[in-house]
């Protein structure tokens, strides 16, 4: 294929300069969050804050709580098992496949619906939010509930991490 487009130089380090980096399979940093177990795969020290990425499994019947990022989109790819998504005041289930968006500054939450644990992929651009859950998240198992005062206890680190919590009253 010839292009007659202008190419930069073979000098140039785009050229040959490895500036990516792969995750491999069962790699990254896990931390329990409640009945949620995160593998925390690419951080914001990993991306120049541009994006960071999570591997969840959530035990049924739980999820997390509704709240919002002020700084953070957030997106779902859910790969195993079946979860129901608030998205502001909107509900909907989301299976295999399924990729879920939210803007920030948007109420959301989710939670695992299906009887086994479910699995799905969250996602930070900018990055961030994922330094919650390597700061603070539990290190040794098995998941187990936190209570509300332990929310009560993270909600100032929450807001220095850029999440706020709402309200559940119609998510339960």
């Amino acid at each position: 294929m010839t292009l007659r487009l202008p190419l930069p130089d073979r000098n140039d380090p785009v050229w040959t300069a490895p500036n990516g980096f792969v995750v491999r399979k069962g790699e990254g940093v896990i931390r329990l969050t409640g009945h949620e177990t995160f593998s925390v795969k690419v951080t914001s020290e990993q991306t120049d804050g541009a994006l960071a990425l999570m591997d969840g499994t959530v035990e049924p019947g739980y999820g997390n709580v509704p709240h919002i990022h002020s700084k953070e989109d957030e997106a779902f790819y859910v790969l195993t098992g079946e979860f129901e998504f608030l998205n502001g005041n909107q509900r909907f289930t989301a299976g295999p496949g399924d990729f879920i968006y939210i803007p920030k500054g948007t109420r959301h939450a989710f939670r695992n619906v299906a009887r086994e644990p479910a699995r799905l992929l969250v996602f930070y651009t900018p990055a961030g939010p994922e330094s919650f859950f390597l700061n603070h998240g539990e290190t040794d198992g098995p998941p187990k509930p936190w209570p509300e005062e332990k929310f009560e206890e993270l909600v100032d680190i929450l807001g220095a991490h850029n999440m706020v919590l709402l309200p559940g009253d119609d998510w339960h």
